[in-house]
């Protein structure tokens, strides 16, 4: 089990507001079944690694559906092999 953070940053939009690019990036997260936390600057997940790298992808898929001209992902990846990881346990002192 992996915890992964997730920011997808579209460029090349029309306005300074980019919500309406991000929408459907939430929608392809909250359908895919993984725990995951909205979080204000980026999306946490758990799940293994395919499962997060196959996210990735889907996500990368939507934003660019969106109508942006540039994506840029950036991905930090948790994965412990002697432990279970969960979104809770990263924050729990």
């Amino acid at each position: 089990m992996a915890i992964a953070e997730i920011c997808l940053f579209p460029l090349g939009t029309d306005s300074p507001s980019v919500g309406k690019h991000l929408k459907p990036v939430i929608e392809v997260i909250e359908r895919s079944g993984l725990k995951y936390e909205l979080c204000p600057m980026g999306t946490v997940v758990e799940g293994s690694i395919d499962e997060i790298l196959n996210l990735v992808k889907k996500c990368y898929d939507a934003i660019l559906e969106s109508g942006v001209a540039r994506v840029v992902i950036s991905l930090r990846i948790d994965e412990r092999t002697d432990k279970k990881l969960t979104i809770e346990g990263k924050v729990k002192f």
